[in-house]
């Protein structure tokens, strides 16, 4: 009862840290009628932080903090919990089954029995060097009756389970916290990027019918497959939109930056819609001269690397087994992304449905004109789901409720072609 009264009661103020390759991004807000009120963003600069892992402990905790240091400023209000974000090539999925004895004569399904057939999943792992960050119930079987969302109520004799797990090598996982916690910031839960961000862009229809979602970063590309209502497949890819920035930078002999410039405002990923003649000014490698380079060129840089990261995105399309249950086609964010043309090269190639994913307004209130961008899908989605699994109050009881007196500051086509 106690539980259940702090929940109708608060509303308390969260933060979530969406940590990537190219950025570091903060929310702070709270339930705010039927969305969340954003109350407070922060940007910073990753540092020390490749592919999705942290490489440098000191200078990734410097981008961290600096991100929720500018967010808290604007909010004005001290977070009570934070949710953090996490993705890179360290992390690994799959699906596994577990079955439970009811009763021989059958009985009726409760939730402890649930906990304990998951439990039993959990158990059965044999990870040693590996954390477990997600066990999601995919789907269960009462007897011979497969595909029950929830089976509470139902009469049976035998519960089986089948999820799906996200786990994470213990080490990077452990560097990955103590960034946090070198900045004096305590996290609640971590969150995998690609299930964050299908919270903000995916729909539940989409989720129910078959839907792939792509989330295209800086140093990788996430990977998640829905279907019946539930993940059924995800991967890391260790390729990203930072890639085609890489090889403009070396083709055009210029530094990074600079070729960020020219990709963001000049790119596309259709060379042959570059007249020959057009010409592009670009800085060279000491920033003290201008050099005049093909645009033709430059384009034919990034149609490659982007023929590539398309190629990989299908071949763990195929891998998942379920190319052809996605009715609801590929769903593509992250702030890669936008880079002019993908998705119409994707849809060419692939013969699926393509469209690309924006947090949903109307699921946000207060600061939302900056969020308006794929590139911040994966931290609007990591806000809604932490102030919703406050408001759940199933949820609330594996949590423990934070202390409102203290603190958390402290110091490409042969793979897409239909069969």
């Amino acid at each position: 009862m106690k539980a259940l009264w702090y929940r109708q009661t608060l509303s308390p103020v969260v933060a979530v840290v969406d940590v990537g390759t190219t950025k570091v991004c903060t929310l702070i807000g709270k339930k705010g009628g039927e969305g969340v009120e954003i109350l407070g963003v922060g940007l910073s600069s990753s540092q020390g932080i490749r592919k999705g892992k942290v490489v440098d402990v000191a200078r990734a905790t410097r981008a961290i903090w600096e991100s929720f240091a500018l967010a808290r400023e604007v909010a004005g209000e001290d977070p009570e919990m934070i949710y953090a974000s996490i993705a890179g090539d360290f992390m690994s999925s799959f699906n596994l089954e577990n079955e439970i004895l009811l009763s021989k004569s059958g009985r009726e399904v409760n939730r402890r029995d649930l906990e304990k057939v998951v439990e039993g999943a959990r158990n059965s792992l044999k990870l040693s060097e590996s954390r477990i960050v997600h066990i999601i119930p995919q789907e269960y079987q009462l007897d011979d009756q497969k595909g029950i969302a929830d089976p509470r109520g139902m009469i049976g004799s035998k519960l089986k389970v089948k999820v799906h797990v996200v786990a994470a090598q213990e080490n990077h996982y452990h560097n990955f916290l103590k960034s946090f916690s070198d900045a004096g910031l305590e996290v609640r839960k971590i969150v995998f990027q690609p299930l964050a961000s299908a919270v903000a862009v995916l729909s539940p229809m989409e989720k129910e019918i078959g839907t792939a979602l792509v989330d295209i970063g800086g140093g990788t590309t996430d990977l998640a497959i829905f279907y019946g209502g539930s993940v059924r497949f995800s991967q890391v890819l260790p390729i990203g939109g930072e890639h085609i920035t890489s090889d403009l930078a070396i083709g055009l002999r210029t530094n990074k930056e600079e070729a960020e410039r020219i990709k963001v405002s000049q790119g596309s990923v259709f060379s042959r819609h570059i007249r020959q003649d057009e010409m592009l000014e670009v800085k060279d490698l000491g920033l003290s001269s201008l050099q005049t380079v093909s645009r033709k060129y430059a384009c034919e840089i990034i149609e490659a690397r982007a023929k590539e990261i398309l190629l990989m995105i299908g071949r763990g399309i195929r891998d998942s087994g379920f190319f052809h249950s996605l009715r609801g086609g590929i769903v593509l964010t992250g702030g890669s992304s936008l880079l002019d043309g993908l998705s119409e090269l994707f849809s060419s190639v692939s013969n699926f449905p393509i469209r690309i994913g924006y947090p949903e307004s109307k699921n946000f209130v207060g600061n939302i004109q900056t969020l308006q961008n794929p590139m911040f899908a994966a931290a609007c989605g990591l806000l809604r789901q932490a102030v919703n699994d406050f408001f759940d109050q199933e949820t609330l009881v594996s949590l423990e409720p934070p202390n409102a007196g203290k603190r958390i500051l402290g110091k490409i086509k042969d793979f897409f072609m239909m069969e």
